[in-house]
């Protein structure tokens, strides 16, 4: 089950939600939310909800038994947490690539659970036993407890990659208000909406520009943008219903993404999309980097090369993830001062050039198709300048494509806001107009993502 299921948000969510409100304790909180998370893991393929509950049990024993040996044998306390990673990397390996087993299988789970959803689980079990380790938290007593933390269903697609030590305080004493889950739900909503209206319609781009039968000059540039999109929209849509979801479930975590910049050249645009990630192999590696340029720019190529396997088991994310990490590499080992000497443009320029070529590389399947495409951005082997399906698409979501400018520039997205609040905040009629629009936009747009999943169904 994922969240953009109409199963998920019209069924499961509101009898979670509804069932939570029935008692204040946390204990009883904690217990419906681990019953629905069963339900949302299981529903795919009951196996692996069952791996999931035996990482539980050794994420408990493993923190247990680090939390007792780190005071009087720091080297087995260092074994357990790398046989805990190894339990990790393992699961990952099983339930990420979702093809030891045959389609028909008992244990196949190829169609259950994504695999960015499996990476997020098992870093967020290890960073645990980890921290545990660094002397970040306690080791967690309370099997309900980590239960909760391991379990729910809003920890489990699309990060951030939550450190048990920031969120255990919420665990124990939370409570659900009218404005949590009214904020949730909007979240949600918009989360949704991305995930569901505006990736779709990068998608349709994609597949005229760069799925076409003939390759044209402005399909293999628009298509490859409209991939990113597809992308980045998916990937933080998922994360924005995932955050919404904690709130419904009074929990506050921080953003897993942040806004696009090229103000630290490529490694700060990667940074932007894996912020919680990033910061946690930063921690990993501190020991190590700790004012150390060299270390710290070969840190930048194996977190690029972790952060890869991280998102999939392929051989395009581990080359792609290679090429980025050497770039940062580099970047990393350039001072910052004469980083902070070359103008806003260039920047812009640069990084758009290097996630193009570079990051475009994910979607291809071979080194032959992706040379093929590399030549074609600069005309070679063209057909010609643009296919009538590619133009149809991008007329046919010229709206669209406007909106999700405004979401991802932040300039403008700033601006926007900016004026609204200002618009809110001059008089009260002002502000219940605004309101009142807000609220009218945010049912609509749940209703068109209602009406697309439902068609997509039939």
């Amino acid at each position: 089950m994922v969240y953009s299921e109409l199963l998920f948000f019209l069924g499961l969510l509101p009898v979670s939600t509804a069932l939570s409100l029935l008692d204040r304790s946390a204990e009883y909180k904690n217990l419906i939310l681990i019953l629905t998370s069963v339900v949302f893991v299981s529903w795919g393929k009951p196996v692996g909800c069952c791996m999931i509950f035996l990482t539980v049990l050794t994420e408990y024993a493993a923190a247990l038994a680090v939390s007792k040996l780190r005071g009087r044998n720091r080297h087995v306390a260092l074994g357990v947490l790398l046989l805990d990673l190894a339990v990790n990397a393992g699961v990952f390996i099983v339930l990420g690539s979702n093809s030891l087993f045959d389609k028909g299988s008992f244990f196949s789970i190829r169609e259950a659970l994504l695999p960015v959803g499996v990476g997020y689980y098992t870093v967020k079990a290890f960073s645990y036993t980890f921290d545990v380790y660094s002397g970040r938290c306690e080791a967690e007593k309370n099997i309900f407890c980590l239960m909760t933390y391991m379990l729910s269903f809003h920890f489990l697609l699309a990060g951030p990659v939550v450190r048990y030590g920031d969120i255990e305080p919420q665990i124990r004493r939370r409570s659900v208000t009218g404005k949590s889950i009214n904020d949730g739900l909007t979240l949600f909503i918009l989360g949704l909406g991305k995930s569901v209206v505006i990736a779709d319609s990068f998608a349709g781009i994609r597949a005229a520009g760069l799925g076409y039968r003939e390759t044209t000059f402005f399909g293999s540039w628009l298509g490859m943008l409209a991939f990113f999109g597809e992308c980045w929209f998916t990937f933080t849509g998922l994360c924005d219903m995932a955050k919404a979801l904690g709130l419904m479930n009074g929990f506050k975590y921080e953003d897993n993404y942040r806004d696009l910049s090229v103000k630290d050249l490529l490694g700060g645009f990667v940074t932007s999309a894996n912020t919680s990630l990033i910061r946690f192999l930063k921690d990993i590696f501190s020991p190590v980097t700790r004012d150390n340029v060299f270390f710290t720019a070969v840190f930048a190529l194996v977190g690029c090369i972790l952060a890869a396997g991280f998102y999939t088991l392929s051989m395009p994310f581990f080359a792609v993830g290679c090429a980025v990490g050497f770039v940062m590499m580099i970047e990393r080992l350039i001072p910052q001062e004469t980083k902070d000497r070359i103008p806003l443009p260039v920047k812009a320029l640069y990084v758009f050039l290097m996630t193009t070529v570079l990051i475009g590389g994910i979607f291809f399947g071979d080194l032959e198709s992706y040379k093929n495409w590399l030549l074609s951005l600069i005309g070679v082997g063209c057909k010609g300048f643009a296919s009538t399906a590619l133009k149809k698409e991008v007329l046919g979501n010229l709206f669209v494509i406007m909106i999700a400018f405004a979401i991802v520039c932040a300039p403008v997205k700033n601006l926007i806001l900016g004026l609204t609040d200002k618009l809110q905040n001059s008089s009260d009629q002002s502000y219940a107009c605004v309101r009142l629009t807000k609220t009218a936009l945010t049912a609509a747009l749940l209703l068109l993502c209602v009406v697309t999943l439902a068609a997509k169904a039939a």
